[in-house]
């Protein structure tokens, strides 16, 4: 199968499956030169399976919703006292799960650096894991709120921002990440 790439953009794919233009910026096919893989077929087949990518989408779509679940509850509260009870209950379940999908999307990181780049000392993952150590901890503490004083008012308060710094922790570690995905050494 012989692969290409846009000299465009960068998009690669098998030349059998582009058309008469690149999938991704539209420019003719005569755009397209030969592109060799710099990597060996273990490494790349790792990188394809996109476990990090993946992975990460989960502790992210919890950060989010849990504080959404929290000010939509506050919103309907006297309006609706049974599904104001249900979201809450939902975002505390919610809060509790977070720590445990933040692990395996770490893991995954790991792995995905390793492959990329044989360790996981550069500084840019160095900065990751770091900022992945932080989301661990901030998860951790939204579930220890939740399981031990979610009935008090305040406490719903404190797993808000706590959220809250989980989001941004999630925003620096995607915008670092986002500039690693298509870096990898040779061989």
């Amino acid at each position: 199968m012989e692969i290409v790439r846009c000299k465009a953009c960068g998009y690669i794919s098998a030349k059998n499956k582009i058309g008469d233009v690149c999938p991704a910026c539209g420019v003719p096919k005569t755009a397209f030169e030969p592109y060799t893989e710099n990597i060996s077929a273990k490494r790349k087949m790792i990188l394809d399976l996109n476990l990090h990518p993946i992975a990460v989408h989960f502790p992210q779509a919890l950060a989010v919703l849990i504080p959404f679940l929290i000010i939509m509850s506050t919103a309907i509260d006297i309006k609706l006292p049974e599904l104001h009870h249900e979201l809450l209950t939902t975002a505390r379940i919610l809060s509790i799960i977070l720590p445990f999908t933040v692990i395996p999307a770490a893991v995954c990181g790991i792995i995905d650096g390793k492959t990329r780049f044989k360790k996981i000392t550069t500084p840019i993952l160095i900065k990751k894991i770091i900022a992945g150590s932080l989301l661990f901890l901030l998860s951790t503490l939204a579930a220890l709120v939740s399981l031990t004083m979610w009935m008090e008012y305040p406490a719903r308060i404190y797993v808000l921002a706590i959220c809250t710094g989980c989001i941004l922790c999630e925003i620096f570690l995607g915008e670092m990440g986002k500039t690693l995905m298509n870096a990898r050494l040779p061989g």
